[in-house]
């Protein structure tokens, strides 16, 4: 069975490509480039504290989800970098490039997952 992050790679990948072949213009909603932006100046110092605290307790898990964490601030910082490039300078593929992106990180992140989980 496909691990989700494969799912979700595979899917972000088809539909960039999908939007790039089709010129699609994705829309310019305020109040997500507002969230997204929101996002992304807490999750650094969220992945930040847990690594720290991670470590100090010596728990794996908890320095595992700190890796997820600055993981999901990459792809918010690649979100919101498609998402205001098209708002902003009306780049429309900028957004499904930013999509392609995220795909490669999720790609990159669950083969680094797999490889640790190897005996």
């Amino acid at each position: 069975m496909p691990s989700p992050t494969a799912v979700l790679a595979a899917y972000l990948a088809a539909e960039s490509i999908h939007d790039l072949i089709g010129q699609a213009r994705p829309g310019q909603p305020v109040a997500g480039i507002a969230v997204t932006a929101a996002a992304l100046l807490i999750m650094p110092s969220l992945a930040l504290a847990k690594h720290r605290t991670g470590t100090a307790l010596g728990n794996r898990t908890l320095v595992a989800d700190a890796a997820e964490s600055a993981f999901c601030a990459f792809t918010l910082g690649a979100a919101l970098l498609g998402v205001g490039l098209n708002a902003w300078l009306g780049w429309w593929w900028a957004d499904p490039a930013a999509a392609l992106i995220i795909a490669g990180l999720a790609v990159k992140e669950g083969l680094e997952v797999w490889e640790d989980d190897e005996p």
